[in-house]
């Protein structure tokens, strides 16, 4: 039994130490090919770009970059009328166009794509980006049905909607479908289950899409960030909601885990919010080379430091033994409390040992 436990560790530490090896040589070879042989950039003259969710955030952003580099852009925002589509508006040249649109419509689809054939006049679609996204609910038990289905609604179907609606014009020009999905739809991550639960879908998505593309010369690229200090990710939102749904809890469960977690739980978020890299821009670069790159990668991930790459890479690599022990470190540096019920169970059966 010993030696069997031995070879199981050994095969861990293996794995483990393996993938690390095969990260740094991919990313060794990884500046060698991008800085010597594929940094070229496709011509934006008459090439137009269809982006949602740009009313703030990684798509506000993106949309400003990809015109002031020469594209034509197609900016759909939730809020055509609001502040961030009209600053987005006037602080940009003629050759982008604000587009009224909710993802979760397919009325609303139909009728951007209809704008869009309409106002292409001498261009192309060359890429759609499908950045609109929602994070909503917490844990399995602190979340509502509603916030799984909206979650997926947005994240999942959002992009699947657009895609379809879209890749018609795509495929004509062997253009480009770019879907901004995140290191949680690789890796799973307690606590947001609703929205790793969207991405881990966006992510299955993208990977299908690509290879059914191959025959039709379209690129499908998967940007896949850490979390960035967007409006999404701000501590503050995610405060609010803590407050609304510890509100709306069911008593039994907040017998179960006691007063004294959801205080814990709280500071934890607060505490979390530290960890939110601050340089968007990171994305923003990654959204620009898969539209403008001759040659994109298949998979972006965006992180703040070279560091922080290494790590999520690891992760993604590891086995998910792995996986569970860096979760368990991760929220014990955060200072995550534990469940009153789970405790008392803890001392129940650490009692009934005892009389045995």
């Amino acid at each position: 039994m010993e030696l069997s436990n031995d070879i199981s560790t050994f095969r861990r530490i293996y794995k483990t130490v393996f993938a690390v090896f095969r990260l740094i040589f991919q990313g060794i070879c990884n500046v060698i090919t991008k800085t010597f042989l594929f940094w070229k950039h496709v011509k934006p003259e008459g090439k137009a770009v269809f982006i949602t969710g740009c009313d703030s955030g990684f798509g506000n952003a993106t949309a400003r970059k990809l015109d002031a580099k020469g594209f034509h852009v197609f900016a759909a925002c939730l809020f055509p009328l609001g502040p961030g589509a009209t600053q987005l508006s006037q602080e940009t040249s003629d050759r982008l166009k604000i587009v009224g649109l909710d993802v979760t419509s397919e009325e609303s689809v139909l009728k951007a794509l209809e704008f869009v054939k309409n106002n292409l006049g001498h261009c192309i679609l060359w890429a759609i980006i499908n950045n609109a996204g929602v994070y909503k609910g917490l844990s399995v038990e602190f979340s509502s049905l509603q916030e799984f289905r909206d979650c997926v609604e947005v994240n999942a179907f959002g992009p699947i909607r657009v895609t379809k609606a879209f890749l018609p014009l795509i495929r004509k020009v062997k253009g480009r479908v770019v879907n901004v999905t995140s290191m949680g739809g690789r890796v799973a991550a307690p606590n947001m289950t609703p929205y790793i639960v969207s991405k881990f879908a966006a992510v299955a998505y993208n990977d299908c899409l690509r290879r059914e593309m191959f025959d039709w010369g379209v690129r499908v690229i998967s940007i896949e960030p850490e979390a960035f200090n967007t409006p999404m990710a701000s501590t503050e939102s995610h405060l609010k909601r803590l407050e609304d749904t510890f509100a709306s809890l069911d008593p039994s469960i907040i017998d179960d885990y006691g007063l004294e977690y959801f205080k814990g739980f709280k500071s934890m978020v607060a505490y979390s919010g530290n960890f939110v890299a601050p340089n968007i821009y990171r994305v923003v670069d990654a959204l620009y080379s898969a539209v403008s790159l001759k040659y994109p990668d298949t998979i972006y991930m965006p992180c703040r430091n070279f560091i922080i790459e290494a790590l999520n890479l690891m992760a993604i690599k590891s086995p998910v033994c792995m996986q569970d022990f860096g979760s368990k470190v991760f929220y014990a540096i955060a200072n995550s409390p534990k469940p009153k019920g789970a405790e008392d169970l803890v001392e129940v059966c650490s009692e009934n040992n005892l009389t045995k």
